[in-house]
């Protein structure tokens, strides 16, 4: 490809997702579709080109947002956008592997997003990992005031209100938990339908990521989980939220969400292969499945423990040796 050629390609891919980004601001009920496909012409952007041409393309978009949206905006596209797919496009051409470009995908996601809520924080002065107890105690007294207001009884919303006092009160400390999974979420998402794009262009592809059915985690999660552990009883022993108690809490919530999707995995591979009246059930159906199982609380506890003794026992292995595929 040509010096001019690929410049002029450059420039075209950062125009296009450009359009796809302001779609998704001004159109209702669409927007989400094109804020999925966004990041694609990025990726194809960070695939195609070096990481000078790649980089330059980024900034040329980063300014038409500018133009047309505004700075704040501009710098979302940037850090919520361009860096997550440009990333993903030079990772896949330098990885072998889907896992691997994932991986380090979610740390470049991460690291875009924090660095949006540091800005976002010195612009608006809310700091996500430190709300203001006085301003928290005020929002929830608006909201309740509103529903008193429409005619609830005060006595059937106390117990409602303190819950969720409570819930909001936690949520700084669970933040760092929030973003990380948002950020593994908007990688994931992001790399699946940018390799969807890449199939129907033709030419390109990106690295295959593992069937569902085969997603597995080391076992040394459990290591994680002990950690966690031993830090939340250290830091509960000297009372309030230390960091100790912080980082005990949010690594727990992180090694359960790994149980999760690994027991969410091994359903979707019994219900898929396995034996019985469900086995080769329909996608749609093992979809609705899943979606049953996160919403109902003894269902995703349930499968939280068989995603334990699924990652320390190797059940699907198991099976498959007993002739049960």
């Amino acid at each position: 490809m040509t010096p001019t050629r690929s410049l002029v390609e450059s420039a075209l891919l950062a125009g296009l997702a450009v359009i796809l980004f302001l779609a998704a601001q001004f159109l209702p009920f669409v927007g989400a579709a094109f804020s999925l496909l966004a990041p694609a012409p990025l990726v194809i952007l960070g695939l195609r080109h070096d990481a000078r041409k790649a980089s330059l393309g980024l900034a040329i978009a980063t300014m038409l947002v500018a133009v047309f949206l505004g700075p704040l905006s501009s710098l979302f596209f940037f850090l919520g956008f361009g860096v997550l797919g440009v990333g993903l496009g030079f990772l896949a051409k330098r990885l072998s592997t889907g896992v691997e470009v994932m991986m380090y995908g979610i740390l470049v996601s991460l690291t875009s997003k924090l660095l949006l809520m540091v800005i976002a924080a010195r612009v608006t002065g809310i700091n996500p990992f430190q709300l203001d107890s006085v301003e928290v105690q005020a929002m929830v007294d608006r909201i309740f005031s509103f529903y008193e207001s429409a005619g609830m009884s005060r006595d059937s919303l106390t117990s409602v209100r303190e819950q969720f006092a409570q819930a909001i009160a936690v949520l700084p400390v669970i933040f760092p938990t929030i973003l990380t999974m948002a950020a593994a979420l908007d990688c994931y998402l992001s790399y699946t339908v940018s390799g969807f794009v890449l199939k129907r262009v033709g030419g390109m592809h990106l690295p295959p990521l593992p069937p569902f059915s085969r997603w597995r985690f080391p076992k040394s999660v459990f290591g994680a989980l002990v950690a966690s552990i031993l830090l939340s009883l250290l830091g509960s022993s000297s009372g309030g939220w230390n960091i100790a108690l912080r980082i005990g809490t949010n690594v727990r919530m992180l090694v359960n969400f790994l149980f999760l999707f690994q027991g969410l995995s091994l359903l979707w591979y019994f219900l898929e292969k396995g034996a019985g009246a469900f086995r080769g059930v329909g996608r749609f159906f093992r979809t609705l499945v899943i979606i049953v199982v996160v919403l109902v609380p003894i269902l995703s506890t349930a499968v939280v423990m068989a995603g334990i003794a699924d990652m320390w026992l190797d059940l699907r292995t198991r099976f498959r040796r007993n002739g049960t595929q």
